[in-house]
């Protein structure tokens, strides 16, 4: 189920980067962009390609770092609430519970739902990260934008929740952890490559990319929830040679 769950996550990221990521992080990475493009270097000329990709660098790091920590937290969560829910007979009923929360949200990332953002925002009232991370934008040292990447790895986000949710599925620290890297990983190219190649994709595109990704959640959705009615004896397994499905 790991190798699964990893796939799913960088899959995701990478696919969803396109739509989902760029309208709500692009402008994050425009204005350190911008910033960026004003150093020089010291005859005075442009910084080449490979010196400002590296410069953007901590502040991915930072981002996935969060992430990553976010992951092992939840997977932790997951892993003693699976043991609770198992010495009471429950292990089922957990799975039905991880996969419905999965579809509720790919719901709300294809905007039948309102959006997840919108609900995590207003429980973080005025204590906003961004708020923070304004005062950091005119810094250029290394941990200034290290400070700004874990900052944004904590700016509400429904996909983020959603692979927070499959994290949770792994039960384990270290499953949590390295699906939300894989997350994470998935998401840096395209922000990365953000001032190059994002504005050659349509509106258009890019939302249909963000609907391509839920329906990769709602599809491992469908399956966790078969798989807690499995274990609860209450459909039969699925076994396609050495592959469970459920």
């Amino acid at each position: 189920m790991l190798l699964s769950n990893l796939a799913l996550a960088f899959i995701t990221g990478l696919i969803s980067s396109f739509g989902h990521c760029l309208g709500m992080c692009g402008g994050i990475v425009a204005i350190y962009s911008a910033r960026q493009a004003a150093l020089v270097t010291a005859d005075g000329g442009k910084p080449s390609l490979i010196s400002r990709v590296l410069s953007l660098l901590p502040i991915h790091m930072g981002r996935i770092t969060t992430y990553t920590l976010f992951g092992a937290v939840i997977g932790l969560a997951g892993s003693l609430l699976n043991q609770a829910s198992g010495m009471l007979g429950w292990q089922g009923a957990f799975s039905v519970l991880v996969g419905i929360a999965m579809l509720l949200v790919s719901l709300s990332l294809l905007g039948v739902l309102p959006p997840v953002e919108m609900a995590l925002a207003s429980l973080m009232a005025g204590n906003s990260p961004m708020t923070r991370m304004r005062g950091l934008f005119g810094k250029r040292n290394f941990f200034s934008t290290l400070t700004i990447g874990i900052l944004w790895g904590f700016l509400p986000c429904g996909l983020v929740f959603a692979m927070l949710v499959v994290a949770a599925r792994t039960q384990t620290i270290w499953g949590g952890a390295l699906t939300m890297l894989a997350f994470g990983l998935g998401t840096v190219p395209t922000l990365l490559g953000f001032g190059l190649a994002a504005n050659l994709l349509s509106p258009k595109l890019r939302g249909n990319l963000t609907k391509f990704a839920a329906l990769l959640i709602m599809l491992f959705a469908v399956q966790t929830i078969l798989r807690g009615l499995a274990v609860a004896n209450l459909i039969p397994s699925l076994i396609l040679g050495p592959v469970m499905l459920w």
